[in-house]
């Protein structure tokens, strides 16, 4: 006995699209969430000429379902408008090709900040993101070029030189030959044309230039009136991506693309692509971008040791952030002790104590580089110091960022602040898996900083959304029953939330879901800004 079959049955009623989707699929719910964001910016780019553009509406919720299925390609997405229905029902059974949603990234390159600044707003207002606690963190994103087609600083000055001399040489060569064929032929006779060789040293000449300029000036920025490593690479296919060597992986390059996580939800509340391997200046940019899109700052900053510096400090000092940070590898303190960290520090009368017993009270400071000079009052001995004065006390010279390292070690000796270290591996980490291993986004499609930045904002709004899917569909959050001893600065539980099924029994909506459930807000979702 079998089951009736028959493809060729007609409906009695024409269909609705909503049959087609199971209840509980996730592509309701990501439906319902990018409804709720004001597209007025994007709306506006289309003008009333012309054949009618598919909705942004549309073109989003296709391309954000997309990649958190793990579908970034242009040509998948029109492929699957044509044959999933999850994607058909998004897309409202249109079938843009894949140049309409090459023009659309394109178009609203600058508009993809805005969208992911929605979700992050949303997120608030459904209070699943409170900035109470917040976690940064940075992962190695592989760029779109080859480490075959990049050069080092070293080999193309060797280059530059060589292509010269050959230049020359053709061109010498094709004064000659110009001589005896105007003696051949006649003046006026084109006996002679620049020959593919010297065209081709030529425009390899101008490309080795162009690449030695870009070198040039971005080692100018971060290390200004210093002499240029011979070692140092840079790609001919995308100049702003940055050579990365890891003995596990070998040598690539990569974009290094930052993440503040809220610490209880995951939500990703800020992002940035830096424009250096190191997470050392990644701080400033990351608070920067929440103060002017969130208006609020988060109470806690937690960080791992590649943040633990001066600028770190001071940019969280002065915005009134707490930063809770390490200041050395895990595992590897004693390794990475200097001399300086033997000896003790009273901050009150601001003076060290070294294991002996020796006081080095604080003498001057230098007026440029800020480093301050401490002496013991009287002769000494004691061999802790640097060098020593001429009527033989002791001395020894303390860099701000030593100070700064003392400043954070004590912030994190605070009590709870231990505890709400060790939550940064399971909820500053995780979001990054996830894009990488969940959504399957381990290399960026564009190239140069301002597109990758553009397709980050995409990837970092893509994965907020599909969180508030898996938060919004469950019975409530049982991985943060409730804040662990001593958090403070935590963001506390989230609140329960009840079951899927109601929802989607009834098309009134999500908020109209929600209302009952959760705690008025006084946050807004704001019209997407103009070039934000």
């Amino acid at each position: 006995m079998y089951r009736s079959y028959n493809q060729s049955q007609s409906f009695l009623l024409p269909p609705s699209l909503y049959d087609f989707v199971d209840e509980g699929h996730p592509a309701h719910l990501i439906n319902d969430l990018v409804d709720q964001l004001d597209l007025t910016v994007l709306e506006a780019r289309n003008g009333n000429l012309g054949q009618p553009a598919y909705h942004p509406r549309l073109m989003l919720k296709v391309i954000l379902y997309g990649f958190t299925v793990g579908i970034f390609s242009s040509r998948k997405l029109q492929r699957a408008c044509q044959e999933n229905l999850a994607f058909k029902y998004l897309a409202g059974m249109e079938t843009p090709v894949f140049r309409t949603f090459i023009e659309f990234r394109q178009r609203h390159r600058e508009d993809m900040k805005g969208v992911f600044v929605q979700t992050v707003k949303l997120a608030r207002a459904l209070g699943l993101a409170r900035l109470g606690a917040v976690a940064l963190d940075g992962t190695k994103i592989d760029a779109n070029t080859s480490k075959h087609k990049a050069m080092s600083y070293g080999r193309m000055l060797e280059e530059e030189k060589r292509l010269q001399g050959e230049i020359r040489r053709l061109l010498e060569t094709a004064e000659a030959t110009d001589q005896r064929e105007d003696q051949e032929y006649g003046p006026e006779d084109d006996g002679y044309q620049v020959g593919e060789e010297l065209a081709r040293r030529e425009q390899r000449l101008k490309k080795i230039q162009e690449a030695k300029r870009a070198l040039e000036g971005r080692e100018q920025r971060e290390h200004p009136g210093e002499p240029i490593d011979p070692k140092k690479q840079i790609s001919f296919a995308d100049p702003d991506a940055r050579c990365f060597t890891k003995p596990s992986d070998g040598t690539r390059y990569v974009y290094n693309a930052q993440a503040a996580v809220d610490m209880d939800s995951q939500i990703i509340v800020a992002n940035h692509v830096e424009e250096s391997v190191s997470d050392a200046h990644a701080a400033e940019p990351i608070l920067e971008r929440m103060e002017r899109e969130q208006g609020q700052l988060p109470e806690t900053l937690v960080m791992d040791a590649g943040y633990g510096n001066q600028d770190t400090l001071a940019s969280c000092q002065q915005r009134g952030v707490t930063p809770v940070c390490a200041t050395a590898r895990e595992g590897k303190e004693d390794r990475e002790a200097s001399k300086l960290d033997r000896l003790c520090y009273d901050h009150a009368p601001d003076r060290f104590v070294c294991p002996h017993g020796h006081v080095f009270q604080f003498a001057h400071q230098h007026s440029t580089s800020g480093t301050r000079t401490y002496k013991t009052p009287g002769p000494t001995t004691c061999a802790c110091g640097h060098y020593q004065t001429a009527d033989g006390r002791a001395v020894i010279r303390v860099p701000q960022s030593h100070l700064a390292k003392r400043e954070l070690q004590r912030i994190m000796a605070e009590p709870g602040h231990r505890e709400l270290y060790r939550r940064r591996k399971y909820t500053a980490e995780p979001p990054f898996g996830q894009i990488k291993a969940g959504m399957g986004f381990r290399r960026f499609l564009y190239r140069g900083r301002e597109k990758v930045g553009s397709e980050w904002n995409l990837v970092c709004a893509a994965f907020n959304v599909k969180k508030l899917a898996a938060l919004l569909g469950t019975r409530g959050h049982p991985a943060n029953p409730g804040p662990a001893a001593g958090d403070e600065g935590g963001n506390g539980p989230l609140r329960k939330l009840p079951p899927l099924k109601p929802f989607f029994a009834s098309r009134g909506g999500l908020l109209a879901w929600l209302t009952p459930w959760v705690r008025p807000r006084a946050i807004s979702v704001a019209p997407l800004a103009q070039g934000v």
